[in-house]
C-alpha cells in the first residue's frame, strides 16, 4: 500500500514539536472485527483517538498493514491522517513502530495502538513535557508494574537505529527494546510510575484498551452506555 500524503493542518502542539503515531495494522483477532472501526459512544474508536491527538499534535500518522483490506486506511484518510504501511508484513507492532517513526518530522512522537478510546490529551502533553525537560528519549507509563510501550513518547532519532537493527535480525519485541534501554541507560527512558501517572491522568482511563468484546462492554459501561440507539431514518425523513 502506498503512503498517503493527506495531512492535517498544524495542531496545538507546543512549538509544533509532537506527532501522533497510531498503530492500526493488527488483525484484531480477539475482538473479531477491526478495533479502530468499533463504535463507542456514537463515535468510531479511531475518531476518538484523532480528537484527542489533534489538540496537541501537528500531524497524526496512521500505520496500517500493506495488505490491510478493511476500511481503516480510508477512514484515516477521511479523518485527515497521514497513512503509511509497514515494510515487513506479519512482523508485529515493532514493524509498525519503525515506519511510523520514520514518517515523523518532529523531535518527539506519541505512539499509541488504535484500541485506546479514552486517550487523555493532558497526560500525553505532560509526558512530552517530561521528555523535553529531562532530555529523555522515551517516556513510558507503567501501571501496576507493567510498562505500556504502545502508549508512550519516543524520540525517533534515538530509537530508529535500534528498532531497524532489531527487525533486520529477527527480533520483534518492543518490550525487549524498552527493557534493554532501561537496564543499559541508552536510549534514555523515563518510566512514568503509578503516582506520577495518576497526577497526569486522574481518571485513570488513558491506558485502557479494548482487545475483546468483554473489554468493549466495559468501555461502554464506563461511558454509561450499553449500546448506541439510532432513529429509524429513511430517505426523505424519519
Amino acid at each position: 500500500m502506498a503512503s498517503s500524503s493527506a495531512k492535517p493542518g498544524p495542531g496545538n502542539g507546543p512549538g509544533g514539536s509532537l506527532t501522533g503515531v497510531v498503530l492500526a495494522g493488527g488483525n484484531s483477532s480477539r475482538m473479531g472485527k477491526p478495533k479502530p472501526l468499533v463504535v463507542l459512544g456514537g463515535q468510531l474508536v479511531l475518531a476518538r483517538i484523532k480528537l484527542a491527538l489533534e489538540r496537541i499534535c501537528d500531524e497524526i500518522v496512521l500505520v496500517v498493514a500493506q495488505d490491510q483490506d478493511d476500511a481503516t486506511p480510508d477512514t484515516g484518510i477521511a479523518l485527515g491522517m497521514h497513512i503509511v504501511a509497514d515494510r515487513l508484513p506479519g512482523a508485529g507492532p515493532l514493524a509498525g513502530i519503525e515506519v511510523g517513526l520514520k514518517s515523523v518530522e518532529t523531535p518527539l512522537a506519541f505512539l499509541v495502538a488504535a484500541d485506546h478510546p479514552f486517550l487523555s490529551s493532558d497526560l500525553i502533553a505532560g509526558m512530552a513535557d517530561i521528555a523535553r525537560e529531562g532530555s529523555y528519549d522515551a517516556v513510558v507509563p507503567s501501571y501496576d508494574g507493567r510498562m505500556e510501550p504502545l502508549h508512550a513518547i519516543y524520540s525517533p532519532s534515538a530509537w530508529l537505529p535500534n528498532i531497524t537493527s532489531a527487525l533486520d535480525n529477527g527480533r520483534r519485541s518492543i518490550y525487549d527494546q524498552i527493557n534493554h534501554a532501561v537496564e543499559s541507560g541508552s536510549p534514555r527512558v523515563h518510566v512514568l510510575e503509578n503516582e506520577e501517572l495518576a497526577a497526569l491522568d486522574p481518571n485513570g482511563r488513558s491506558l485502557f484498551d479494548i482487545d475483546t468484546p468483554a473489554s468493549l462492554e466495559t468501555a461502554r459501561q464506563m461511558l454509561g452506555t450499553s449500546s448506541v440507539v439510532r432513529p429509524d431514518i429513511r430517505p426523505g425523513g424519519l
